[in-house]
């Protein structure tokens, strides 16, 4: 089944105009300070690090262009298959982000053999502005016939097909329905930087500091402001297929 076809994905072309979340490991932390004994040798190390990995897009903010710099993990991502660039991907709401870290967090617990009890560790987010004439929406018809297949919980197999076939198309960017969100939350992905806008001067922002906590039963993420305490909670049963 080639969906695209099907779908006359070509017609479906259109504007995007989106503002999506992202969370990440926090960025103001130095995971690698601990390898060295001094603050030269920590430049030194970060600096041969930096020159054996791919060049930067000089025009991107670093958490823009990071995801398109190395190639797709070993399975691929949902719509990049591992010989392909990789996607930048975001979710249109905010809860949508964290089901997506939570359900990668009890995947990573459930898969080590290790005794971990519970992971912790601050992760930063923020938000994207990206703007193209060239997208597609996943969640609409005629791809809405389609929702089980392109958001499969355990296979790529249509999404890639899909993804193959929005890029011969130069798409630029596209929304999909999550397949890990709870409450219908849409995720939206671009495959190339140079679509991200500015927003006040910066391409990410509302930038926030969260601790994620996880173990086997559950993953919490939670934020202190002045305004009190934001806790998100999920359970593991929530991504039993």
């Amino acid at each position: 089944m080639n969906v695209w076809t099907e779908c006359q994905g070509e017609q479906q072309i259109c504007a995007l105009d989106l503002q999506p979340w992202r969370l990440v490991e926090a960025q103001h932390i130095l995971s690698t300070r601990d390898l060295v004994d001094t603050a030269k040798e920590h430049e030194l190390l970060e600096a041969l690090l930096e020159r054996a990995k791919p060049p930067i897009h000089q025009q991107a903010d670093y958490l823009i262009f990071t995801p398109f710099r190395y190639p797709s993990l070993k399975y691929g991502s949902r719509f990049a298959q591992s010989f392909e660039c990789s996607c930048w991907y975001g979710s249109l709401e905010f809860e949508t982000a964290l089901s997506e870290i939570a359900y990668y967090r009890f995947l990573f617990l459930k898969d080590t053999t290790a005794d971990l009890g519970y992971i912790e560790v601050l992760l930063t987010a923020f938000q994207a502005w990206l703007k193209t004439l060239k997208g597609i929406d996943l969640t609409k018809p005629p791809f809405l016939a389609y929702r089980d297949s392109i958001s499969d919980k355990t296979s790529y197999q249509t999404s890639h097909a899909l993804g193959r076939s929005m890029r011969a198309a130069q798409v630029e960017a596209f929304v999909f329905y999550s397949a890990r969100s709870q409450q219908n939350g849409s995720n939206v992905a671009a495959f190339i930087p140079d679509i991200f806008q500015r927003h006040q001067g910066q391409q990410t922002f509302h930038h926030q500091t969260w601790q994620c906590m996880a173990n086997h039963e559950f993953v919490e993420f939670t934020r202190s402001d002045l305004r009190g305490v934001k806790r998100h909670v999920f359970s593991a049963a929530e991504f039993t297929s």
